[in-house]
């Protein structure tokens, strides 16, 4: 087994992460911003952390120089799977908020563990599809993404609105990932994940319904009929599929130094409307849920698609049916509206 460092283990993503991890067997250390941020897991998981299965640390900026150098030098770790990235609410500045935060905090973990930690063999950072998609060709039908596309959005144009910044911050920090393994050549092998939108039952702290991580709040705002489906991104992951993805990732020889692309495959939030009609019949009567297109999921040209064969090969992958997704993650939301949340 491994002792794994986790980085912003109370994220949605990552607290499903630690949730396989322990599972495993394997030993963890999740960093968190703040000590606070780690009260809900340590309920969560109060026997790992009884058994010294699972310990927190405090990193608080991600982006300081040497951030990590403290919790890699205070154990002996096999791996670092790398999910936090730095986050801001209202955007001033592109560049000093969104670009070099994005790019330094991952250059800023690869530099720490080349340093100061020799046994870490292994790491995995969590990317996106963002890194992969061209957004200028907005639907693109008929073309088919695979690991060899990179969204061709540049620092200049990245400056231009916060969305062109998202995107561009995702490219260039993977980009610089992968920069830094070609010129350090480091004693760790880098593996990069480009998951879509992300969904499924959230395994982190959830305090108020109105503070779900922003993909779920895509269908918890439809289940209350509060919103319109809400259009972007044409593929999808189930958060369970992609936390499974970082272990296989972890422990595969093949996938040393490769990029994944981790994808179940298209999706349409006309999807969500069509399930929670015909599986919540009285509560979409009683919240006035709008029926929209029931069965129409995309435009009549078409949209990308996506190219997943490499997970599956090399890493093994399964991905969950969105129906399942729905179902479970669904029926986390009834339970936690059912706990006043």
């Amino acid at each position: 087994m491994s002792t794994v460092l986790l980085t912003g283990a109370n994220g949605f993503i990552a607290a499903t992460i630690l949730r396989k991890l322990l599972e495993r067997g394997h030993t963890v250390v999740g960093t968190v911003r703040s000590e606070s941020k780690a009260t809900f897991l340590r309920e969560q998981f109060k026997t790992a952390v009884d058994s010294d299965k699972l310990k927190f640390a405090v990193v608080d900026d991600i982006t300081a120089p040497g951030a990590f150098d403290e919790v890699l030098r205070a154990y002996q770790f096999d791996a670092v799977l790398h999910t936090s990235s730095p986050f801001r609410y209202n955007i001033d500045d592109i560049d000093e908020e969104l670009l070099q935060p994005a790019i330094q905090g991952t250059t800023g973990i690869l530099d720490s563990v080349h340093r100061v930690a020799p046994s870490v063999k292994r790491v995995v950072v969590t990317s996106s599809f963002a890194s992969v998609v061209n957004r200028t060709k907005g639907t693109w039908p008929g073309k088919v993404y695979t690991e060899a596309d990179w969204n061709p959005t540049t620092r200049e144009e990245g400056l231009k609105d916060v969305a062109s910044g998202y995107y561009a911050s995702k490219t260039l920090a993977e980009q610089a990932a992968w920069d830094f393994v070609k010129e350090k050549n480091p004693s760790f092998t880098l593996t990069t994940l480009c998951p879509p939108m992300v969904y499924g039952p959230p395994e982190q702290e959830v305090p108020s319904m109105a503070k779900l991580n922003v993909s779920n709040l895509d269908i918890y705002d439809i289940f209350t009929g509060a919103s319109d489906p809400r259009y972007g991104v044409w593929i999808w992951i189930d958060v369970r599929d992609l936390a499974e993805a970082h272990v296989l990732a972890m422990d595969s020889v093949v996938a040393a130094n490769q990029r994944y692309i981790v994808s179940q495959g298209n999706f349409s939030p006309q999807m969500f409307v069509d399930y929670i009609l015909k599986h919540y019949p009285e509560r979409a009567a009683a919240k006035g849920i709008n029926k929209h297109t029931p069965g129409k999921y995309y435009p009549d040209e078409g949209v990308y698609g996506v190219d997943t064969s490499k997970s599956v090969k090399e890493l093994g992958m399964k991905y969950t049916p969105i129906e399942d997704m729905l179902r479970d993650t669904l029926k986390r939301f009834e339970d936690l509206e059912a706990e006043g949340k």
